[in-house]
């Protein structure tokens, strides 16, 4: 009995966890690393080699996958997915994944139009009617 009230001791009155705080060092250890994520970002633009001045994919890449590591700092510590449930980090990692496959069906439904195959349709596709009055056969 004794072990089971020592379990529950850090539990408040509504019986919940009580909220995790980061410590300064954390913080400033984060933000730091935002800080020097965000000066590669720049200092990668305007340095970028000039074979790939030109070309603007590997620049893209870069910054997005930089994009990606700063907002998941964010996520991680900033909005306390860290100390959550198990729970918790799995649905935060589902949103990512949720939110990458939107992102990805969203890409492929606007570059329809683009296809170097012309259709089988005599009208260019579309999502919306063109009109609502019926051609004649």
């Amino acid at each position: 009995m004794a072990s089971h009230a020592h379990e529950h001791a850090e539990l408040t009155k509504g019986g919940a966890h009580p909220h995790h705080v980061l410590t300064q060092p954390m913080i400033i250890r984060v933000a730091g690393a935002l800080f020097a994520l965000m000066a590669i970002t720049i200092i990668a633009a305007i340095y970028m080699p000039e074979p790939y001045k030109g070309y603007t994919v590997p620049m893209q890449v870069l910054a997005l996958a930089i994009a990606i590591v700063k907002g998941g700092l964010v996520v991680w510590y900033y909005m306390g997915v860290r100390f959550g449930t198990r729970l918790i980090k799995i649905f935060a990692f589902g949103g990512f994944i949720w939110f990458f496959t939107l992102f990805v069906m969203l890409c492929d439904y606007t570059t329809r139009p683009y296809e170097p195959v012309k259709g089988w349709e005599k009208v260019s596709s579309s999502a919306l009617p063109r009109s609502t009055a019926k051609e004649p056969d």
